[in-house]
């Protein structure tokens, strides 16, 4: 039996809202979606696995009719779903109604349930969410009905509010795979036999790193999975080291040619570190501007010489001012700006 097994879609989501790309990202989405639904037809796998969270929120009907659609245009490969916590299955809920196409297969069961599939011998479980929160462990104590089938458990959660579970109880349940949601970094919590998808795009500045599914091919005798990265564009963290012979104009040449090195189309964290001239300062304003950047910090420090100053300054509200901090064995990353900020505004008067 062939899968392909994806988490977290989240048709809706408008990651990083008000920043010049955002606008695009929605649609890239549901481009994305569309994309996997026409690899799987290529491919023609036997089953996709969607472990919650398709929809960002509550879905509206004509997004149900639109994925709907595409499912409809599978010619081999079944559809099996679950609501995750961003999409739960509220009293007013399309979801209790929907008419899916004969591809798709949707565990809404408050709770858990599984369906049989006779001509792959494949039995699924799973089950939806119905609030925002669920604490129940569901799936440490589950066991397949029938060991002579594939059984397969789709599962969404992996903290404390929702679903917990243990990593170690889910090695011991029996089923041949495990198809996780909800978290949104991929990982492998047991080669070939439980993997967490991780998120279809990323949607948020802190998901650093490639996104994607995982594919996979199983027997009852053994079995082979691998992520395949999938995502219209990643979030990158890129550290530039910054020396005191740096200009304004020049870090601002590093951090392009870094961009366009990794690829103009990500997104980008950009730090800055090391030391600069002490009348160097770079603002968000300055940085921003240089790609598609949704977060910048300047962890560089000023080249100043602490001793020296207190030195020369020892008498006046300088020293006094640098002499609070040098008197510490190790200052920490606030401490040093804020000696840096103050030694600035009674320099120069900012």
């Amino acid at each position: 039996m062939r899968f392909i097994h994806a988490a977290d879609i989240h048709l809706g989501a408008q990651p990083e809202k008000g920043l010049p790309w955002a606008a695009k990202r929605g649609e890239e989405i549901w481009e994305t979606f569309r994309r996997l639904v026409a690899y799987a037809e290529q491919e023609k796998v036997d089953f996709l696995f969607i472990a919650g969270d398709l929809f960002h929120r509550q879905p509206l009907l004509k997004e149900l009719k639109e994925v709907n659609y595409h499912f409809s245009t599978l010619t081999k490969t079944k559809v099996v779903l679950i609501a995750g916590n961003h999409d739960y299955i509220k009293q007013d809920s399309y979801y209790r109604t929907f008419q899916w196409c004969d591809q798709v297969t949707f565990l809404k069961s408050n709770g858990m349930e599984h369906c049989y599939f006779m001509d792959e011998n494949v039995d699924i479980y799973g089950g939806s969410y119905y609030a925002k929160e669920d604490k129940n462990n569901l799936y440490d104590n589950l066991h397949p009905a029938d060991f002579k089938r594939i059984n397969i458990l789709l599962a969404h959660g992996g903290d404390v509010t929702h679903r917990p579970y243990s990593p170690q109880r889910l090695r011991e349940t029996g089923f041949d795979y495990i198809a996780i949601g909800h978290l949104h970094k991929p990982e492998i919590l047991l080669q070939d036999r439980i993997n967490q998808a991780g998120c279809l795009e990323p949607i948020n500045k802190n998901e650093i790193g490639e996104r994607g599914f995982f594919r996979g091919e199983i027997t009852k005798t053994k079995s082979k999975v691998s992520f395949i990265p999938f995502a219209a564009r990643i979030y990158q963290e890129e550290i530039i080291h910054v020396e005191n012979t740096d200009t304004i104009a020049s870090i601002q040449k590093k951090i392009v040619n870094r961009i366009e090195e990794h690829g103009s189309e990500n997104i980008y964290r950009i730090i800055l570190t090391g030391t600069r001239d002490e009348v160097i300062e770079f603002t968000e304003e300055k940085i921003l501007k240089l790609g598609n950047i949704a977060k910048f910090e300047d962890q560089s420090q000023p080249d100043y010489d602490f001793k020296t100053m207190y030195r020369m300054n020892q008498d006046n509200v300088l020293g006094k001012y640098i002499k609070k901090y040098i008197e510490k064995e190790q200052l920490t990353a606030v401490e040093q700006k804020a000696l840096c900020y103050g030694i600035r505004a009674l320099t120069f008067g900012e």
